[in-house]
């Protein structure tokens, strides 16, 4: 899902970096195939039905594609944060021109507000950072917690390391996601994802997002996407 860049300030700071970036050779180079499904079910009134308490309407629609994703890893800076270069290749819809992006441990992701990044290529962006799993951030029972509060949205994510044979990593994810504005918003997400910690990136990534908006006499309206995404190359591995 994509975050709210509240951070007006660091929007501002990316956007004077990103022109020195687009030049730079990228060290690595990544690509990942995916899947996206998006399916919706929605109730409205309309202004007369809202007087009347009558005339509701159901909605449903759906969308699908499949394609693969680019990143270029450009460099990392010193508080860690990962620049990269994502792009998007559907068979369908979903497509994305390249957008240079600033990725952290936190899952925090700050990209060039000029371009298109869809919810998928962000589902990617979030396990990116070389520090995403942490040593020194799981308890003895192989979890961590991150929380997060900006521009009225609270993120919680909780993740457990279920299975690690010699580095090969299977995390879970727990992650909800508040929003209050015109109308109520709530996302509640749980990914499956295969890392490998002994190259510190994600080898797959599966995730089931639920997202509720209410808006209260108007309607209400339920939304089911799912992303999976699954890496083909990397430039690094070792023949």
């Amino acid at each position: 899902m994509k975050p709210s860049i509240a951070a007006l300030g660091a929007a501002l700071a990316f956007t004077a970096i990103a022109p020195a970036l687009a030049d730079t050779a990228p060290v690595r180079h990544l690509v990942y195939s995916f899947t996206y499904d998006s399916r919706q079910n929605a109730s409205a009134r309309d202004q007369t039905a809202i007087s009347t308490g009558s005339g509701i309407s159901h909605y449903q629609g759906a969308l699908g594609d499949k394609g693969t994703m680019t990143v270029d890893v450009i460099s990392e800076q010193a508080d860690k944060g990962l620049v990269v270069s994502i792009s998007e290749q559907g068979e369908n819809t979903r497509r994305a021109p390249p957008a240079t992006c600033v990725v952290y441990g936190n899952t925090s992701v700050i990209c060039d507000p000029n371009k298109t990044v869809n919810p998928e290529e962000y589902t990617l962006l979030r396990f990116l950072a070389s520090n995403f799993v942490d040593p020194n951030q799981v308890d003895a029972k192989q979890h961590w917690s991150v929380t997060q509060s900006s521009g009225g949205m609270d993120v919680r994510s909780d993740y457990t390391i279920e299975t690690n044979s010699g580095g090969i990593m299977t995390i879970g994810e727990k992650r909800s996601i508040a929003q209050e504005a015109h109308r109520s918003t709530t996302t509640d997400i749980q990914t499956k994802i295969g890392y490998d910690f002994n190259r510190l990136l994600p080898t797959s990534v599966d995730e089931y997002v639920t997202q509720r908006s209410d808006a209260g006499a108007q309607g209400i309206s339920t939304t089911i996407y799912q992303t999976t995404l699954k890496l083909v190359s990397d430039s690094m591995a070792k023949s």
